[in-house]
C-alpha cells in the first residue's frame, strides 16, 4: 500500500455523500483515498493516451489492457474497489463541495511529492 500523507483534522468517521442510505456514506480516509488513487490514474491515462497515438492499433489496444489492470492496482493499492472509486466519482461530479475538497487534497498529496 502507498503510504498517505496525514492531514491535520483527517477524521475516520462517516459521511453522507448521496441520499441512497449506506451505499452513499464514505470515511474521510475513503474520499483521501480517492484523491489519491485519482492522482495516480490521471498519471497513467496521460501516460497511455500519449504513447498509444504512436502505436498501431493492436498494440494501443494491448497498452490499453495493460494500463487498465494497473489501474485496478492502484485502486487496490488504496483499499478501493471500481464500484466504490465509481461511485465516489459520481458524487464528486455532483456535489461542488465534494469536489473542492477532492481537489484540495490532490494538490496537496503534488505538493508533497
Amino acid at each position: 500500500m502507498v503510504p498517505l500523507p496525514a492531514f491535520a483534522g483527517l477524521a475516520q468517521s462517516p459521511r453522507h455523500i448521496s441520499g441512497d442510505g449506506a451505499a452513499g456514506t464514505v470515511s474521510d480516509r475513503q474520499i483521501h483515498a480517492y484523491a489519491s488513487a485519482l492522482l495516480e490514474i490521471e498519471k497513467v491515462r496521460q501516460s497511455v493516451s500519449f504513447r498509444a497515438e504512436k502505436l498501431p492499433q493492436d498494440q494501443a489496444a494491448l497498452l490499453k489492457s495493460r494500463a487498465q489492470a494497473e489501474m485496478i492496482r492502484i485502486l487496490g493499492r488504496h483499499d478501493l474497489d471500481a464500484e466504490t472509486f465509481n461511485r465516489i466519482s459520481a458524487r464528486v461530479d455532483e456535489q461542488r463541495r465534494l469536489r473542492r475538497e477532492v481537489k484540495q487534497l490532490m494538490m496537496e498529496e503534488r505538493l508533497a511529492i
